[in-house]
């Protein structure tokens, strides 16, 4: 008997509730593409891994051969993401909050609150964003306000703006896992169409 089950895309939206019902019994793989993508696991299974979150992440994923760019990035703009860091109320260190965005762009994420389901069961997401397995994600009220903050301040949409621009456009084509929703980059840019600021 296998120790997992694999659905695909169309079959998980299809009977997502009771696949989830199935993954209590036993992991589920969900492909994506013919090539998997995600899991599914119970609470207990979750809980009860004893190895990290980087040791489930296949080395050879797009996200990963791309993740030491993005950091570059991200450390080039350490000033920028230290002022952001200032702002009032702010729970999610900017730099996690951009990279939620991102995942956001990459993976057409419809929603908020469905980027916050993806944050407490998808192993790549919470790699990506630095969760241990049995780290708790934060309350979906603080994660929506930590995003508008950020989301409003134009210096950290330029930024997302640039990280796609030249770590992920180029290789779109060769990586058919991402689905890039440039429509939503639009909707962030265009609130700070008028905005004028200094490079960083």
């Amino acid at each position: 008997m296998e120790r997992y089950s694999k659905v695909g895309m169309q079959e998980l939206d299809q009977r997502l509730s009771k696949i989830v019902e199935a993954a209590r019994k036993k992991p589920v793989s969900v492909y994506r593409y013919g090539a998997p993508w995600v899991w599914i696991v119970s609470q207990d299974d979750w809980q009860g891994a004893l190895k990290e979150v980087s040791s489930y992440i296949p080395p050879g994923h797009s996200l990963v051969l791309l993740r030491p760019q993005i950091d570059e990035l991200l450390d080039q703009h350490g000033d920028l993401l230290q002022g952001l860091n200032a702002e009032p109320g702010l729970l999610i260190a900017p730099r996690t909050v951009v990279q939620i965005l991102l995942l956001q762009l990459l993976y057409s994420v419809p929603s908020e609150q469905q980027l916050y389901e993806q944050l407490s069961y998808n192993l790549l997401f919470r790699w990506f964003v630095g969760l241990d397995l049995n780290q708790k994600v934060w309350a979906f009220s603080v994660l929506s306000r930590d995003i508008a903050t950020l989301l409003n301040d134009p210096r950290a949409v330029r930024l997302i703006q640039k990280i796609i621009g030249e770590v992920f456009c180029g290789a779109l084509l060769q990586m058919p896992e991402f689905s890039l929703n440039f429509a939503l980059l639009h909707t962030w840019l265009a609130r700070h169409e008028n905005t004028s600021i200094s490079s960083n």
